[in-house]
């Protein structure tokens, strides 16, 4: 019979105990299951090789192959603990072992012997140690059976039935306990090939898995160096794009300037329209390629001396236009004295402008507000920028994907990029980026980074004043 025959016996004895067992657990389950009909099957048949004498003149041996009737019962079918199990099994074992061959001459009965398979039984269910802990006591068992000999029913050369007619040799009863022994050991020898089988079935799901592992992280790979590849490739083509449009852009403010200059109104409102175009479609390259950038790893942090209060009010100047244009007013709330962060700068204000563009955009007739707030988190200092709009807010299941790239915060007609650039400019500072929809409109991006605060001296504001 092969090992999966035999597999599927188990699994059709044991129902759905195994299901979701772990495979060593399984293994020991199942040794213990085969120990335990073993044994009462050995006991059955050494009742039977001694024709029952021996069991005539000590009833209660007849009935030891009862005690262990429960365990293969215990084992497969029902949710009890197995190291209880176990233990419980080994317990009665010794027991009903220890009380035969006590009463057919202590040490020197043959049935003693049975006690050596305890530490082998042990360590196979729990371990090298739980096998030396029971190692040390049979040895105590056997000093203690020869300690109490004489207190034992007399060891003789023969043991007498009840009725006093039969008379077997305990050399007999020996003999059958050899055979019997020698049963038991062969029947070992399957527990241990069962234990071997189950480790080469764990080594063959290591091996599969170390493979499935191998063969995730080269694909993880391949997928990596192909959007490496196609970040490259909109980097190059969008860097091809600036040049054409910077010319676009140049020549739409010459063609401003002269239609202003002649007095030609049309002219000059139609090449505003080309310009704005222009710059609207070179923040988009401009976000492509530190999108890339960032994807390629090729973006770093430059820490220095940053003045938040400038740059506000610069890019507060920058859309103040397009604001006012929108009938919209923008509001700055600074709570933190003057002075200089340590963060990027630069990085900075690509997010401030982003965010700012963001809100102008969506903003109509309404108010924008940025805030600017210092906090003290675990002995760190952290710059916390906020923008809020009046705008028309942000419905839940965009909210979620807000910061995705070519997802965007509403219907227009951008892209979606400013946002995804400006939340891994704050993951790469450091920081995090959130949004929130607020409850009487509108929405509201917050921006925190770790940044260290150096307030100004008092001589150097009043230099400043």
């Amino acid at each position: 019979m092969s090992y999966a025959a035999i597999d599927a016996l188990w699994q059709w004895m044991s129902g759905d105990t195994d299901a979701q067992a772990p495979l060593l657990q399984v293994a020991r389950r199942r040794f213990l299951t085969f120990t335990a009909v073993l044994t009462i099957a050995s006991g059955v048949v050494w009742i039977a090789l001694t024709s029952g004498t021996a069991a005539a003149s000590r009833p209660f041996v007849a009935l030891a192959p009862l005690a262990f009737v429960p365990f293969p019962y215990l084992a497969l079918r029902t949710s009890i603990k197995l190291d209880v199990i176990a233990h419980a099994f080994l317990i009665t074992f010794f027991v009903v072992i220890t009380l035969i061959a006590g009463s057919l001459g202590g040490d020197v009965s043959t049935t003693s012997f049975f006690l050596m398979l305890l530490p082998l039984l042990a360590t196979l269910l729990f371990g090298i140690r739980t096998g030396l802990i029971w190692m040390v006591i049979v040895a105590l068992t056997y000093a203690g059976l020869h300690m109490v000999r004489d207190l034992l029913p007399p060891s003789t050369d023969h043991t007498r039935t009840i009725a006093g007619e039969e008379w077997v040799g305990v050399g007999e009863v020996g003999f059958w306990n050899g055979c019997v022994m020698s049963f038991l050991a062969v029947a070992v020898g399957l527990a241990v090939a069962n234990f071997r089988a189950v480790v080469a079935q764990s080594s063959s799901l290591l091996v599969t898995a170390a493979n499935r592992t191998r063969d995730a992280l080269e694909a993880r790979a391949v997928a990596e160096e192909v959007s490496l590849s196609k970040s490259e490739f909109i980097a190059n083509v969008s860097e091809e794009l600036r040049s054409p449009l910077n010319t676009i852009i140049g020549y739409s403010e010459l063609l401003i300037e002269s239609a202003q200059d002649r007095g030609d109104d049309g002219a000059a409102t139609d090449n505003k329209h080309v310009l704005e175009a222009a710059q609207r479609l070179q923040t988009l390259i401009d976000n492509i390629l530190r999108l890339a950038a960032i994807d390629a790893d090729r973006l770093r942090v430059i820490v220095d001396e940053c003045d938040l209060k400038g740059l506000v009010r610069d890019a507060v100047i920058a859309f103040a236009p397009m604001a006012e244009a929108n009938g919209t007013r923008i509001l700055v709330d600074d709570q933190v004295e003057p002075g200089l962060w340590l963060t990027d700068g630069h990085k900075l204000d690509m997010c401030v402008r982003n965010l700012l563009s963001n809100a102008t955009r969506f903003t109509s007739k309404g108010a924008i507000t940025i805030s600017v707030s210092r906090r003290d988190v675990d002995r760190r200092c952290w710059l916390r920028l906020q923008v809020k709009d009046t705008g028309a807010g942000l419905e839940a299941g965009r909210l979620e994907r807000v910061f995705d790239a070519f997802h965007g915060s509403g219907d227009d007609e951008g892209l979606g990029l400013g946002l995804t650039v400006t939340h891994r400019l704050a993951r790469l500072l450091g920081g995090e980026l959130s949004a929130a929809s607020e409850a009487e409109g509108g929405a509201c991006f917050t921006l925190d980074i770790p940044a260290d605060f150096r307030p100004d001296s008092p001589a150097s504001s009043r230099q400043t004043a």
